[in-house]
């Protein structure tokens, strides 16, 4: 039995880094703050149950919410097929910090199944990469997360968390009715 996982992590600068631009999309310069997922129904996209958000600041670290997830990510590859946007993203940090954290080696979390609508998104968009993920409610608000987490907004995050997840569901659930047609 395999279930589709709404997936999305959000990451920031470790404090030495922190007004390095770009540092955030570093393993070695950054952590992960959040981690979240949904079950999503395999036919249309529709949630099955809440959205869970794992959060660094509340599990009091990185090291700490990495082993909490480890158990419902690692052992079963398709337990957990990811659903998201650009998810080679999300794989590099999940095989850097499990390795960090859980001396987890040889990981490939890059072929294990998963949904990626990166390649769609840019059909959609005429073959153009800039503005392609508008239509799943990227706004670009993803570069006040650095800020947010330093001055201790953890409602700014978790609100941008929960409008990216619902917009990104939408745009999925359209996604799952309207392909299959072509």
């Amino acid at each position: 039995m395999f279930c589709n996982y709404y997936f999305d992590i959000e990451t920031v600068p470790l404090d030495q880094y922190r007004e390095e631009p770009r540092a955030g999309l570093d393993t070695l310069k950054s952590k992960i703050i959040t981690i979240q997922y949904q079950p999503l129904d395999t036919v249309t996209g529709r949630p099955h149950g809440n959205l869970m958000i794992l959060k660094e600041w509340e599990l009091g670290s990185e090291r700490a919410f990495i082993e909490h997830f480890r158990p419902m990510y690692v052992p079963d590859i398709w337990a957990f097929v990811a659903v998201g946007n650009n998810l080679s993203f999300e794989c590099k940090f999940m095989k850097y910090k499990l390795l960090e954290y859980c001396n987890l080696s040889n990981l490939r979390l890059g072929q294990r199944p998963m949904i990626d609508l990166k390649h769609v998104l840019i059909m959609k968009n005429y073959g153009q990469f800039k503005g392609c993920t508008q239509c799943i409610g990227k706004r670009g608000l993803a570069k006040n997360i650095s800020g947010w987490y330093w001055n201790g907004n953890y409602d700014a995050i978790l609100d941008y968390i929960q409008n990216e997840a619902r917009d990104f569901i939408r745009a999925y659930m359209v996604m799952k009715r309207e392909i299959p047609k072509i």
